[in-house]
C-alpha cells in the first residue's frame, strides 16, 4: 500500500475519533489524559477513548554458515504506529500500519460491535483466529520469531469475524477474503475462507494458567488455482526459505488443523502446538504437510507469563523489580513439506533464548538457534540441501 495513502487514513481516522469526542464533550465534560505506557484520550462517561501507541524492534543476527551464504547484518523488524479506542461506548476500532519494509503496510484495520457481552463482532482487516502462538501479539512472543510451522498457520485477512468468551471458554470463527496488502492478483474471483478456534481455559489466574485449543480452516483459492508453502528457519534477517514447495498449480483449496495446549505454573511455562494443511488438486499429488513445536521457559526472576481469558492468548510481563524481569527458555520446532512429488524440504530448529524485560515497555533478547534441514531443503533449488548453519541474534525492543 501507497505510504502517503496510509499515513492519510490514518490520520482521517484520527481526526474522526477526535471529532466524535469533541461533540461528546461540548457539554462541559472532561477529558481524561492517561500516559502511563503511552498516550490514552478518554471522555469522563467512557463513552470515547483514543490510544496511541507504537513499537520499535531493531534486530541484529550473525549466522555460523555451512553450505549456503545467508548473510550478517541488522534490519528494523518491526516499526510501527497503532490507533486503538472506543466510539459511542458500544464500538471499539484498531488501526495500524507498519513502516519496518520501508512502504506502508496496514496491519490492523477494524472495528467491533462490543456491547452485547460476551460477544464481540467484527469487519475490517484482522487476524484469522488459528493458532495460540500467531493469535499473541509479537510484542510477547517469548522467542524473537515465531516456531517453523507457523509457516501453515493463516494470518492476517479483510473479513468479518465473531468471538464468544465464557468463563473458561472462548470461540471465534469468521469468513475472510484475502489478505489486503497482497496485489499480486489484480484480476478474477478472489479466493475466500472460513476459520474458527476453540479454546477452554479451567486454570486462568496471576501465575497459574492450563490452555488447551483446536482450530480449523478451510481455504477456497482464487483463480489462479496455485498455493505455495516456504518459510525461513527462525530468524528473519536471512532471505533464504530453505523449505519451499514451490508453486503447487491447479490447487483448489487448503485446508488447515491446529491443536494448541500452555502451562504456566508461576514462574514456568510450557506451551506446544501442531498444524496440520491438506492441499487438494485437480491434478497431481495432494500433499499433507505437518509441523509441531514444544517449548518451556522460567523467570530467574520470579514473574509469570500473563494469560489473556477473554482473547485465549499471552500478554505482557510486568516485572516484579526495578531491576527487572529474567527470563530462560528452550524450543524445539519441526516442519515437513516433503509428501510424494512434492519435496519442499524438512527441517528441525532447536533453539535458546533469553529475555530482559527491563520494564514493561523495554526489552532486551538474545536467541542461539541450530538449523538441521534434510537434502530437500533447498529453497526450491536455489540453494544446496543438508544445510546446518548455527544462528546467534539479537533483538532490542520498545512499545507502547
Amino acid at each position: 500500500m501507497n505510504k502517503s495513502v496510509a499515513l492519510l487514513l490514518l490520520c482521517s481516522f484520527f481526526s474522526a475519533a477526535l471529532a466524535a469526542q469533541d461533540r461528546s464533550t461540548e457539554g462541559h465534560e472532561d477529558l481524561v489524559i492517561n500516559t502511563k505506557g503511552g498516550l490514552e484520550v478518554t471522555t469522563t462517561d467512557g463513552e470515547f477513548s483514543m490510544q496511541l501507541g507504537g513499537r520499535i524492534l531493531a534486530d541484529a543476527a550473525v549466522y555460523d554458515e555451512d553450505k549456503n551464504a545467508l548473510g550478517n547484518g541488522s534490519e528494523l523488524r518491526d516499526l510501527r504506529l497503532d490507533l486503538e479506542g472506543r466510539l459511542y461506548a458500544d464500538f471499539i476500532y484498531e488501526f495500524s500500519v507498519d513502516f519496518s519494509d520501508g512502504e506502508a503496510d496496514v496491519k490492523d484495520a477494524w472495528f467491533a460491535y462490543d456491547a452485547i457481552y460476551p460477544w464481540r463482532f467484527s469487519v475490517g482487516h484482522f487476524k484469522e483466529p488459528f493458532s495460540l502462538e500467531e493469535m499473541t501479539s509479537k510484542r510477547y512472543l517469548t522467542f524473537m520469531e515465531r516456531a517453523l510451522p507457523n509457516a501453515l498457520a493463516p494470518g492476517r485477512s479483510m473479513g468479518i469475524g465473531a468471538q464468544w468468551s465464557g468463563e473458561q471458554m472462548t470461540f471465534a470463527a469468521g469468513l475472510f477474503g484475502d489478505d489486503y496488502n497482497d496485489d499480486t492478483d489484480d484480476e478474477g474471483d478472489e479466493g475466500w475462507g472460513v476459520t474458527s478456534r476453540w479454546t477452554y481455559a479451567p486454570l486462568a489466574e496471576d501465575r497459574s494458567a492450563f490452555h488447551i485449543g483446536i482450530a480449523a480452516s478451510y481455504r477456497k483459492l482464487d483463480d489462479e488455482e496455485e498455493v505455495r508453502i516456504d518459510t525461513r528457519p527462525e530468524s528473519h534477517l536471512t532471505d533464504i526459505r530453505y523449505l519451499d514447495t514451490g508453486k503447487l498449480k491447479q490447487s483448489r483449496s487448503t485446508a488447515l488443523l491446529g491443536l494448541e495446549g500452555a502451562w504456566v505454573s508461576g514462574p514456568f511455562s510450557l506451551q506446544g502446538e501442531w498444524m496440520q494443511a491438506k492441499i487438494e488438486r485437480d491434478e497431481g499429488t495432494e500433499p499433507t504437510f505437518e509441523g509441531w513445536y514444544l517449548q518451556v521457559s522460567w523467570f530467574l526472576t520470579g514473574e509469570s507469563r500473563r494469560y489473556k481469558q477473554r482473547s485465549a492468548k499471552f500478554g505482557r510481563i510486568r516485572p516484579l523489580s526495578d531491576h527487572g524481569a529474567v527470563e530462560v527458555a528452550a524450543r524445539f520446532s519441526s516442519l515437513d513439506l516433503n509428501d510424494g512429488e512434492i519435496e519442499g524440504g524438512s527441517s528441525d530448529n532447536i533453539t535458546l533464548g533469553i529475555n530482559w524485560y527491563i520494564n514493561r515497555q523495554i526489552r532486551l533478547m538474545a536467541n542461539a538457534i541450530i538449523v538441521d534441514n534434510d537434502s530437500y531443503a533447498d529453497a526450491d533449488g536455489d540453494v544446496e540441501g543438508e544445510d546446518t548453519p548455527s544462528i546467534l541474534q539479537l533483538r532490542a525492543q520498545v512499545d507502547f
